[in-house]
């Protein structure tokens, strides 16, 4: 819903139910109180709604001083990582992975099967918590951004092995990405039939940025068994082989097909995605609380806000980056 449709029978949500988000410090004026009705917030888009989530003071310190840790890995750790991708390309899950990965360490090292056992349970569960933020970051990537073109890219055995299609392409979408303005995130994958490396991702291409030509290629797929319509871009079929250009719009982004089609793969293959630069997942803007639709709860206090808040060119295209929009926010601008 956007604030301008509201009729003259509509209410605003009252400043008293926001006032614990919204006014919990006081501003001065000429020695007048000051009740300030904005609030520094971060915004994502869910696939339906802006949300917004108040940056608290403690959570401000923590984004502003997050340092990465990183422990040195073990054999164990190297072995485990090995193992874990492998049940994944097997198609293993949850209890039959688990016993899968015990198993393996059991034979490979002459640990007690006590310790391997809660060693196991604590990196499984690490596992699938790293692999529900990364679809999380993922989903908010994509609905907070544009795309117009679904792609599938393989490889041309004559022109490429599985190592120079990854090293090259990369590199090719790099420089599109530096020198046409293109965005990519996608992820490769091992068919598995095949065995053989593909790559799918959602694209923003600029008009009059494509490079090559596109042309409707209709034959028949031994996978399927049934006839199929590609869109074949000439440049990556000259470079590196078979290629899908699949035009899409929002709707599809919301709908969830293009990305549960990526994800999917993601959770077989445990690859990392590859993300171009400047794609937020999310934003840092002050709104008003005039801006806020409702109230929801999702372990924290978020708020829905009217759709016409962010504007895509002015608040989401034009970012600045994070560090520095954090190191203009005073303690004073948030709860």
């Amino acid at each position: 819903m956007f604030k301008n449709e509201l009729t003259i029978v509509d209410t605003l949500l009252p400043f008293d139910e926001l006032y614990p988000f919204f006014a919990q410090h006081n501003c001065y004026c000429n020695n007048n109180r000051v009740i300030d009705k904005e609030q520094f917030v971060k915004i994502y888009n869910d696939g339906g709604h802006y949300v917004a989530k108040p940056i608290f003071e403690d959570n401000l310190k923590y984004y502003q001083y997050k340092q990465n840790y990183k422990r040195e890995k073990t054999e164990l750790d190297n072995f485990f990582e090995s193992a874990f991708l492998l049940g994944l390309r097997n198609n293993l899950k949850g209890t039959v992975l688990s016993n899968f990965l015990i198993d393996s360490i059991v034979d490979k090292f002459n640990f007690d099967l006590e310790y391997v056992k809660e060693y196991v349970a604590v990196n499984f569960k690490r596992k699938l918590h790293n692999l529900h933020k990364r679809f999380k970051l993922f989903k908010r990537k994509a609905n907070l951004n544009k795309w117009n073109t679904f792609v599938t890219i393989t490889y041309d055995d004559k022109k490429h092995t599985a190592e120079t299609f990854r090293q090259k392409l990369r590199k090719t979408l790099a420089n599109f990405h530096t020198r046409r303005g293109w965005k990519y995130m996608g992820v490769f994958e091992y068919a598995p039939e095949t065995k053989r490396l593909h790559f799918h991702a959602l694209m923003y291409i600029p008009e009059n940025e494509m490079v090559g030509t596109i042309e409707k290629i209709t034959d028949y797929s031994t996978a399927q068994h049934k006839m199929q319509t590609t869109y074949q871009n000439t440049f990556f079929l000259e470079k590196f082989g078979r290629n899908d250009f699949e035009n899409i719009t929002d709707a599809d982004i919301k709908n969830g097909k293009a990305l549960d089609y990526i994800i999917k793969y993601i959770a077989k293959t445990d690859e990392r995605i590859l993300y171009s630069r400047g794609i937020p997942s999310e934003l840092i803007k002050k709104i008003d609380y005039k801006d806020v639709a409702c109230l929801m709860f999702d372990f924290v206090q978020k708020f829905i806000l009217f759709d016409d808040v962010i504007d895509y060119e002015r608040d989401v295209l034009k970012i600045p980056p994070r560090k520095k929009i954090l190191s203009q926010i005073s303690m004073f601008d948030v709860c």
